[in-house]
């Protein structure tokens, strides 16, 4: 069930975060950013929750992004509520609405926000913020490579679940190995070993021949040049120029290179 006083509190903390920026520009957020950031939010969230949404909202993958129609609406109540400053000045695209920007620094206001707000989440918001504030291009990015993203295709609902670290519980049960707990003949067996390591690893590191460039004082003569169009046409005949229009199938959403760590 969708909580609005939560919605309202997470757009209302993120402008706050913001409004400690530098400057009266990095100060300001959109309904792009608040949207996103109450996103991240949930994501923050549903980690430590068993997948479970703080807002309750159902986010859905629309136009490339998580979307909630129901966040989008609470944006004016929630930043009127406590009297954000609000601008709005003409788009770029003759198809667009006019921007909305909203900016309001006050450091108390914050303070009182985030004692209602989950530490897990304020740290984490507050982390992104300083991270991307406005930045549109590198929020957006970050964004659609959470994991809740990466495995859903456009309108489809987003699971918050898969971003649970379900080998959390295990590395709890498994506390790491503390040398206070060795006895001194282990303490005196492991330092010796560690010794040993470093001599080896310092040994082969000085065994490591140095490379050296092969040819000094390269020739960009004729017989170069005619090499480098020899091998540029070992790769056939060149794209034709103008555009070009790309079709991908449906399948490339669900495909397994999108849930990879490393995905650009």
């Amino acid at each position: 069930m969708i909580n609005n006083n939560h919605v309202d509190l997470v757009i209302q903390f993120s402008l706050l975060v913001a409004g400690e920026g530098d400057d009266n520009f990095s100060r300001q957020l959109g309904p792009i950013h608040l949207i996103k950031y109450a996103y991240l939010a949930d994501i923050s969230f549903a980690k430590r929750n068993n997948g479970l949404s703080f807002t309750g909202i159902d986010w859905q993958f629309y136009n490339f992004g998580p979307w909630s129609q129901v966040v989008h609406s609470r944006i004016d109540p929630a930043l009127n509520a406590i009297h954000a400053n609000k601008k709005q000045f003409p788009s770029d695209y003759e198809d667009k609405d006019d921007w909305v920007r909203w900016d309001l620094p006050d450091s108390r206001l914050l303070y009182d926000k985030r004692r209602l707000l989950l530490p897990a989440i304020t740290m984490d918001l507050t982390q992104y913020i300083r991270k991307f504030g406005k930045d549109t291009p590198s929020l957006l990015d970050f964004v659609y490579k959470t994991k809740p993203m990466l495995s859903a295709a456009p309108n489809e609902y987003l699971e918050l679940s898969l971003e649970v670290d379900n080998t959390q519980t295990d590395k709890q049960s498994s506390p790491p190995l503390r040398m206070d707990n060795l006895s001194n003949k282990k303490k005196k067996e492991l330092q010796q070993k560690m010794a040993a390591l470093r001599e080896l690893h310092k040994q082969r590191k000085s065994d490591t021949p140095k490379l050296i460039n092969p040819v000094p004082n390269p020739r960009y003569d004729e017989v170069y040049q005619e090499g480098v169009v020899w091998l540029e046409s070992l790769s056939g005949e060149p794209l034709p120029s103008g555009n070009i229009s790309v079709e991908f199938s449906n399948d490339v959403w669900k495909s397994i290179t999108r849930k990879g760590e490393n995905v650009s």
